[in-house]
C-alpha cells in the first residue's frame, strides 16, 4: 500500500507527514494476520479504509476524472475560433431567418470577447454586425430605423478597415451603400451601390431603385441617362410585385419629366395600377408646370389634397407641402408661407425638401425681423450638413445653400438696414460661428471679424455725429467693439500662420485694439507683427509701435523707434509721420529746443506739402510751443523786472519773439484749416498770442518821451487788442452755435467759458466800457458759480468809474461781495481759484477802500478849483 500512496496526486496534508506503516492499526488494536472465518475478508477491509480514509478519496477522485475524460471523448470534440466564425457566416447566410441572424450575432459576440480577429477575414466580425444591424434596420421605422442604419454603417466601415474578403464585399457593398443612402449620405453610397448593382444579385433591384434616386437628385444628362438604363433593367426583373412595379413606374415617369418628356411621363403613369400615386404624381407635376407659368393659386389648389395624403410614396406629400410654401412666398403671402414652410420642416426634418424648407423659412423670417428665430431656422439647416462634399439636394445646390446663408450675413451687416438704432450685427456674427463645415472655418472667422470691424465702423460714425453727451455714452461701447474686432481678427490671424496673409490680419488686429485704447495688447500684437520681418510695412509698423509707447508712457523706447524709422527708411512716407511724433516725444520729456527744431525742419523741407497730415499737424504744435514758450520767457523776464529783453546771459529771445512767432504760425493754421478739428484751440491761443503781444507797446509807453510816440504805442497796442478780439469774437460764435447742438467736448466749453470773460477784458483794455459791461454781464449769467465773476464785478466797477457813473461802480462792488457770501465753498477747492474766500474778500475790501480814495481825491480837486 505504500507503493500505491506514492503514486497518487500529492494530497492537501502536510508533505512532511509520515505515512502510516501497512501492517500496524492506526487506531491501536492488535489484529491477528492468520485471522480467518467468513468475516474475516470484510474486517480486515474495514479496517484499511479506517486506517486510510484519506488515500481513498483520493482515489476516488482520480478515478471519477478518468471516468469524466472517457465519457466526454465519446463525445463531439470542442469547436475552434474559426469554425464557430464559419458558423455564424453560414447562419448569416439564412437572410429570412430572424432566429438565426441572432444567433450569428451571438458567435459573434463570443468571438470578440476572446478578442479574436481571423487572420483570413480580419473585418468578419464588424462584418457580421454590421449586416445584423442592416437587416434590423429594414424592419424598424422612424427614429429607430435611423439609428440601426447609423450602427450599421459605422461597424461595416470598420470591417472595411480591418479587410473584407472578396468573397464577401458585394453584400458588404450593398449592405454599407444602403445604409449610407438611408442615412443621407448619398455622395459616400453611389460608388458603393453601383459596385453592388453589378456583384450583389440578391439586393440587385434595391440597388437600382435607390442610385436612380441619386441620379435623378442631379439632374444631369449624363446620369438622367444612367437612371434610365437601371430602371429599364429593373423592370425587366421576373416576379416583381406589383408595388415594386409601380414604384419603378413612378421613378421612369420621374425620370421623364426630368428630360422634358411630358408624354412619355404620362404613358407611364397611365401603367401604375395604384392610382392614388399616379394621381399624385400628376399633380404635382401639373402644379409645377402652373408655377412656372405663374399661376401660383391655381398651383396651391391643386397642392393642396396631395399635401397631406400618403400614398405609395410620402415624397409626394413631401413635395406638395414644400411647394405649398413657394407658392405662397410668391405671392407675397408670407405668414401662410411661413406656415408650410414650419410644416414642412416638422413633418419632414431630414428630407431633402424638410431642408429646403428651413432655408426659405429663415429667410422670411429674417427680412419680417424675427431675427432670433431666423437664425434658430439657419442653425438648423447649417446643422445638417456634415461635409459639403457630400451634400446633396434636389431642390438647392451647395453653392444656392451658400448663397443663402451669405445673402443674410450681407443683410445683417448692412447700416442701410439699420432703422431706430436697431442693428443687427450681432446676428451676424452669431450666423458666421454656424457656417463651418457649409463654408472653410477660416472663411467663417473672416466673415465673424468683418462683423466686428464694420459694427466698431459703425458705432465710430455714430461717434463723430453724435451730440456731446451722446457721445459720452458711447464712448465705451465704441471702445469695447473695436477690442472684440481686434480680438476677432487675431483669431483669424491664428488660422492663417501659415498663409501670405497672416502679417496683413495681424496688422488690422494690433490697429482695432489700438483704437479700443487696449494699448498692452496692441503693443503685443504688433511686436508679433514685427517679429514676422514684414519689409514693406516695417517703416509703418515701428511707427504704430512708436505710438503705442508713447500712450504708455515709454518715451525713450518711442524715441528710439521713430529715430530708427528716420534713419533706416528716409523715403517712406512713415518717415515723415515719425519725425513729428518724434517731436511730440521730446515735448514729453519737457525736451521743448528739440521738438521745436523737429517740427520746424518739417515745416521748411520740400518733402512735405501743406496737404500733408504731418505738415499741418508739426504747423499747429509749432505755434501751441511757441506761445508756451513766450509765457515761460515772459514770467522768467518779468521775475527780474524786465520783459522787453531776452535773457543775455543763455542768448534766449525775449517773450515778445516767441508770440509773435506763435501768431505767426497759428494764424496761417486758421487760414489754411478751417475746418479742422484743433482749429478752436488755435484761434484761442491766436487771440492770447495777440494779446500778449499788446503787452509790449503798453510797456513801453511809460517811457515813450513825446506825445506822437506815445500815441503810436497806443495805435499798436489797440491794434494788438482788436485783431485779439476779432479772434475771440469769431471762436465765440462758433462755439455757441456748436454748444447750442451739443457738440462741446471738455475742451470746447472751456474755451468757450475763456472767451466770453476773455472779450469782455479785452474790450475793457480797449476803453470800449458799455461793450465790455454787456460781455461781462453776459459772461456772469452763463458762469455764476465760478471766482471769474469776482473779477467781472471788479472790472465791471471800473467801467462805469470810467463812465462817471459812480454809484454803479460802487454797486458792482457790493453785489461782489453778495455773490461771494452766496458761492460754495467747492468753487474755491477747485484749482480755477488761486485764492480762498477770505482773500477774496480782502481783496474786495481793499479794491472798494482804494475805488473810495479816489473818489475822495477827486472830489477834492474838482471843490478846489482844481
Amino acid at each position: 500500500m505504500a507503493e500505491e500512496n506514492l503514486n497518487q496526486p500529492e494530497s492537501d496534508a502536510d508533505p512532511q507527514a509520515t505515512v502510516p506503516d501497512s501492517e500496524q492499526d492506526a487506531s491501536g488494536d492488535d489484529v491477528s494476520l492468520d485471522e480467518s472465518g467468513p468475516r474475516a475478508l470484510p474486517h480486515r477491509l474495514l479496517k484499511f479504509v479506517s486506517s486510510r480514509w484519506k488515500l481513498v478519496g483520493i482515489v476516488a477522485s482520480v478515478l471519477l476524472l478518468i471516468a469524466i475524460y472517457f465519457l466526454s471523448g465519446s463525445s463531439e470534440p470542442q469547436k475552434t475560433p474559426q469554425e464557430i466564425l464559419a458558423e455564424s457566416l453560414e447562419l448569416l447566410e439564412q437572410r429570412g431567418n430572424p432566429k438565426a441572424r441572432v444567433e450569428a450575432q451571438e458567435l459573434a459576440f463570443q468571438l470578440k470577447k476572446q478578442d479574436y480577429q481571423d487572420p483570413d477575414f480580419p473585418g468578419a466580425l464588424y462584418y457580421i454586425f454590421g449586416v445584423v444591424a442592416f437587416r434590423n434596420a429594414e424592419e424598424l421605422t422612424g427614429e429607430s430605423q435611423d439609428h440601426q442604419y447609423l450602427i450599421a454603417s459605422r461597424y461595416l466601415k470598420e470591417a472595411e478597415r480591418r479587410a473584407i474578403v472578396q468573397a464577401h464585399r458585394p453584400e458588404w457593398c450593398y449592405t454599407y451603400g444602403a445604409s449610407l443612402y438611408q442615412l443621407g449620405s448619398t455622395k459616400q453610397a453611389r460608388p458603393l451601390l453601383e459596385e453592388a448593382v453589378e456583384t450583389w444579385l440578391p439586393g440587385k433591384l434595391k440597388s437600382s431603385m435607390m442610385l436612380t434616386d441619386i441620379y435623378l437628385d442631379h439632374k444631369a444628362d449624363t446620369e438622367l441617362e444612367q437612371a434610365f438604363k437601371l430602371n429599364s433593367a429593373a423592370l425587366q426583373l421576373h416576379e416583381l410585385t406589383p408595388e415594386t412595379q409601380d414604384r419603378l413606374f413612378l421613378q421612369r415617369a420621374q425620370i421623364f419629366l426630368a428630360q422634358g418628356k411630358t408624354d412619355l411621363a404620362e404613358q407611364v403613369l397611365a401603367k401604375v395600377q395604384q392610382q392614388e400615386s399616379v394621381n399624385q404624381v400628376t399633380l404635382v407635376f401639373q402644379a409645377q408646370t402652373l408655377m412656372a407659368e405663374g399661376k401660383y393659386q391655381e398651383a396651391l389648389t391643386i397642392l393642396g389634397p396631395v399635401k397631406d395624403n400618403l400614398g405609395l410614396d410620402r415624397k409626394f406629400s413631401r413635395q406638395a407641402s414644400y411647394l405649398m410654401g413657394l407658392c405662397a412666398e410668391s405671392l407675397k403671402d408670407e405668414e401662410a408661407a411661413i406656415g408650410f414652410y414650419e410644416q414642412t420642416t416638422h413633418r419632414y426634418a431630414g428630407t431633402h425638401e424638410g431642408l429646403a424648407a428651413q432655408l426659405h423659412l429663415a429667410e422670411l423670417l429674417r427680412k419680417n425681423g424675427r431675427t432670433e428665430e431666423a437664425l434658430i431656422a439657419y442653425r438648423t439647416a447649417l446643422r445638417s450638413v456634415s461635409s459639403p462634399e457630400d451634400f446633396r439636394n434636389r431642390w438647392i445646390s451647395l453653392e444656392g445653400f451658400r448663397k443663402y446663408v451669405l445673402d443674410a450675413w450681407n443683410d445683417w451687416v448692412d447700416e442701410a438696414k439699420i432703422k431706430n438704432g436697431v442693428t443687427y450685427f450681432s446676428a451676424a456674427i452669431q450666423l458666421s460661428e454656424y457656417l463651418p463645415p457649409l463654408l472653410p472655418e477660416v472663411q467663417a472667422k473672416e466673415l465673424a471679424a468683418n462683423a466686428n470691424r464694420r459694427w466698431a465702423e459703425y458705432l465710430e460714425r455714430r461717434y463723430e455725429q453724435a451730440t456731446f453727451s451722446e457721445q459720452e455714452t458711447l464712448k465705451h461701447e465704441l471702445q469695447d467693439h473695436w477690442i472684440q474686432s481686434g480680438k476677432a481678427y487675431y483669431e483669424l490671424a491664428r488660422r492663417l500662420n501659415t498663409s501670405d496673409r497672416y502679417g496683413e490680419i495681424l496688422s488690422i488686429s494690433a490697429e482695432h485694439f489700438q483704437k479700443g485704447q487696449d494699448y498692452e495688447t496692441a503693443l503685443k500684437v504688433l511686436t508679433r507683427f514685427i517679429n514676422i520681418n514684414p519689409d514693406n510695412k516695417m517703416p509703418q509698423a515701428l511707427v504704430r509701435r512708436g505710438e503705442v509707447l508713447l500712450e504708455l508712457d515709454q518715451l525713450d523706447e518711442a524715441i528710439s523707434h521713430f529715430e530708427r524709422v528716420i534713419s533706416n527708411y528716409p523715403t517712406d512716407v512713415a518717415a515723415f509721420q515719425a519725425q513729428y511724433l518724434l517731436g511730440v516725444a521730446y515735448l514729453e520729456k519737457d525736451e521743448l529746443a528739440r521738438a521745436q527744431a523737429i517740427w520746424k525742419e518739417i515745416l521748411e523741407t520740400s518733402n512735405l506739402t501743406p496737404q500733408a497730415q504731418q505738415w499741418s499737424d508739426s504747423l499747429f504744435a509749432l505755434g501751441k510751443l511757441n506761445f508756451h514758450l513766450g509765457k515761460i520767457a515772459y514770467n522768467s523776464a518779468e521775475a527780474v523786472g524786465d520783459t522787453t529783453q531776452g535773457d543775455q546771459k543763455s542768448g534766449k529771445p525775449s517773450p515778445y519773439f516767441y508770440f509773435e512767432e506763435a501768431t505767426r504760425r497759428l494764424r496761417e493754421y486758421v487760414n489754411r484749416y478751417p475746418e479742422s478739428p484743433k482749429v478752436h484751440e488755435a484761434r484761442f491761443l491766436l487771440a492770447r498770442a495777440l494779446q500778449n503781444l499788446a503787452d509790449q507797446p503798453r510797456r513801453e509807453l511809460r517811457a515813450a518821451k513825446t506825445e506822437n510816440a506815445r500815441q503810436e504805442l497806443q495805435r499798436k497796442q489797440y491794434r494788438y487788442l482788436n485783431m485779439a478780439i476779432e479772434q475771440l469774437l469769431s471762436l465765440n460764435r462758433d462755439l455757441r452755435r456748436l454748444e447750442s447742438q451739443d457738440r462741446l467736448d471738455p475742451l470746447g466749453k472751456r474755451l468757450l467759458k475763456s472767451t466770453c470773460f476773455g472779450k469782455a477784458h479785452l474790450l475793457y483794455m480797449t476803453g470800449e466800457y458799455e461793450e465790455a459791461i454787456k460781455s461781462y454781464h453776459d459772461a456772469v449769467n452763463r458762469y455764476p458759480q465760478c471766482t471769474e465773476v469776482l473779477i467781472a464785478y471788479m472790472k465791471m466797477s471800473g467801467c462805469y468809474e470810467s463812465l462817471g457813473k459812480k454809484n454803479e461802480a460802487k454797486s458792482m462792488l457790493e453785489q461782489a461781495k453778495i455773490i461771494l457770501k452766496q458761492m460754495p465753498d467747492k468753487v474755491f477747492d477747485s484749482r480755477a481759484s488761486n485764492l480762498g474766500r477770505e482773500e477774496w474778500n480782502r481783496w474786495l475790501d481793499w479794491s472798494r477802500e482804494l475805488r473810495y480814495s479816489n473818489q475822495q481825491a477827486t472830489t477834492a480837486k474838482t471843490g478846489s478849483g482844481a
